[in-house]
């Protein structure tokens, strides 16, 4: 039972915090734009768009019916609630308790890294890092909310998380690399962009491949291994997301974003809704545009709806610059595999987010940074070897005061 009182005691504080920021402690259900509990019925009756949705906004319009621009995934989990209780269920409640699940996946992972990677990091700076995750980045902005796109990146953000816990670790069998594929896959599902980070287990499995000498002589084998491994998961859900457009659109690569009324100025502006053109924007508002604290007529936090900088928001992921991929053992130099998959999956998932045509408005901080957030906070903890000084404490602090008035500033 011992081994259950910590996660137990993390799910109950992380979710009674989160309801309470999210109710704006009335602890009672605010209105949210749900477009899920809708769609759960639609397919239901085996239909892909919204027969009377309850708003249009967001929403794309094709030869007259309204359709989602998100994945299903969301409404595949509210249809076991909607049968056993009968009706609609406020999508704050799926969000917070996923959210406060993350964080106790979160925590696991970090007891993991302790074990196998640094012996350095005590109980404490375990429980530092959690009040960080928790409550010092975007996890806890978007956690706190209910609307549709912010269910939609929670619920895919989840099966991200617990792929990653679920491969990160110095011995791997095949199972783990076979799950950890499923899950990052079925993000195909909810959010694609997510889908990216199955970028790591590739990059550990090859690792493993050509640099293991009682594997290497038997790589040709592991490598069609490899094609069965991950390539029957992207077959399967690549095919289902595929097939979901053309149900919809009539094209198997269209995911809405061409048909939506609400969004046609912003995507016109930005010259397409996918551009490397709109890399420099994007990078501006995640990585350099800070808000302002000002103190006239009482102290307000002042910051861009399109986006805050990352580091600014939380500073410790600033120490992800001193984890290095190369390490020097006397020396000898190497590489180290799971910090250059960390940097590998983080860069090649977060390319694509900045192409997008939006930033994500209107937000606190960068909520599309949430997909790298825990790939991040590994590189800092690598970064400063699991040793958490007066500095570091101070930047956990700064980033959740930051967090507070940031969230309660839109509240």
């Amino acid at each position: 039972m011992k081994r259950f009182l910590i996660p137990f005691l993390i799910f109950s504080i992380v979710f009674f915090v989160y309801f309470s920021v999210a109710t704006q402690y009335t602890f009672k259900p605010k209105w949210a734009l749900d477009y899920f509990n809708q769609f759960a019925q639609s397919l239901l009756h085996f239909r892909l768009d919204l027969p009377q949705p309850q708003g249009t906004y967001d929403l794309a319009y094709y030869k007259g019916s309204w359709y989602l621009q998100w994945g299903f995934l969301p409404s595949l989990l509210l249809i076991p609630f909607q049968f056993l209780l009968g009706r609609f269920i406020p999508t704050i409640y799926i969000n917070v308790c996923i959210a406060s699940i993350n964080v106790v996946l979160f925590y696991l992972l970090l007891k993991r890294v302790k074990k196998e990677f640094l012996p350095n990091l005590s109980l404490f700076g375990i429980l530092l890092f959690i009040v960080l995750f928790a409550f010092g980045t975007t996890h806890f902005y978007i956690g706190t909310l209910g609307g549709v796109w912010h269910v939609s990146q929670m619920t895919s953000f989840f099966l991200s998380l617990l792929a990653l816990y679920i491969i990160f670790k110095k011995e791997r069998k095949p199972i783990d690399y076979i799950v950890s594929a499923i899950l990052y896959s079925m993000s195909l599902i909810g959010r694609p962009t997510g889908f990216l980070l199955i970028t790591l287990p590739i990059f550990l499995y090859l690792w493993e491949v050509f640099y293991k000498e009682d594997v290497w002589k038997q790589r040709f084998y592991f490598l069609k291994k490899a094609c069965i491994i991950f390539g029957l998961p992207i077959l399967i859900f690549g095919s289902i997301f595929l097939l979901y457009n053309y149900l919809r659109f009539n094209n198997i690569f269209e995911y809405g974003y061409s048909y939506l009324s609400d969004q046609a100025s912003l995507i016109k502006q930005r010259g397409s809704i996918s551009s490397v053109s709109n890399i420099p924007q994007n990078a501006w508002y995640m990585f350099f545009e800070t808000p302002n604290l000002t103190f006239m007529n009482g102290f307000r936090l002042n910051f861009n709806l399109q986006g805050n900088s990352i580091f600014f928001l939380t500073p410790p992921l600033l120490a992800i610059f001193l984890a290095s991929p190369i390490g020097k053992k006397g020396r000898d130099f190497f590489v180290n595999p799971y910090i250059t998959s960390l940097w590998f999956a983080s860069i090649i998932t977060t390319v694509p987010i900045l192409m997008h045509f939006s930033s994500g408005w209107m937000q606190f901080g960068y909520r599309y940074s949430l997909d790298i957030t825990p790939l991040l906070l590994l590189l800092s903890l690598f970064g400063i070897k699991g040793k958490i000084n007066v500095l570091y404490l101070f930047g956990i602090l700064f980033a959740v005061g930051m967090h507070l008035l940031g969230i309660h500033a839109l509240m």
